[in-house]
């Protein structure tokens, strides 16, 4: 059985040569950076995901594509890395017929991730870190600027690593360690003081 198109190369999918080989391949780029992303639809562009928000979307015009950091500020920040791109306040522009270098999609992303794990910080949700590769490395909450509550901790290729509470920042109870297939190998008690 012939596999399914992804989401993302439905929608690129969709447009002319050679835009659609070149926006395809550019998708493939982006999903080997960033293999813990889930791809979207948003803002109709097709784009990636993370829990927090969205890292970043891609799509084809009449004279240009376009790669779109869902934050105007990831441009500014980079602004020495894009002074050879046209861009607008949401977008940077770059050839029909070529993809942008990996090197700067990494700092593009990275940039982004950071952006939605400070985000996470500053709201009532989960605290989020992330790997440069879109998978997660840790999430729990914060209470008081201190950690508070179940946190999780995960290996860079996304198995869960570690999970135990925290009480205003000191671990408590009990702590579990996990193997590289997921199965509880240890535990570790903590008792508050």
């Amino acid at each position: 059985m012939p596999k399914s198109k992804s989401i993302v190369d439905q929608k690129l999918s969709t447009l002319a040569q050679p835009q659609q080989t070149v926006l395809l391949k550019q998708a493939q780029l982006i999903r080997n950076l960033i293999p813990g992303a889930t791809e979207c639809i948003s803002y109709n562009l097709p784009a990636f995901e993370v829990q927090g928000g969205v890292i970043c979307g891609i799509e084809g015009y009449k004279k240009h594509n376009s790669y779109f950091p869902f934050s105007g500020s990831v441009l500014d920040e980079l602004e020495s890395e894009l002074e050879n791109y046209e861009r607008t306040s949401g977008s940077l522009h770059f050839p029909l017929n070529k993809t942008l270098p990996v090197g700067l999609l990494k700092k593009l992303i990275r940039v982004r991730l950071d952006q939605i794990e400070l985000k996470s910080r500053k709201g009532s949700g989960p605290n989020l870190c992330y790997y440069d590769n879109a998978n997660l490395k840790s999430r729990g909450k914060v209470r008081n600027g201190e950690m508070h509550g179940l946190w999780e901790f995960w290996r860079k290729d996304g198995t869960l690593m570690r999970t135990g509470e925290f009480k205003d920042g000191v671990q408590v109870g009990t702590w579990w360690t996990y193997d590289s297939k997921g199965v509880k190998y240890k535990s570790t008690q903590f008792n508050a003081k």
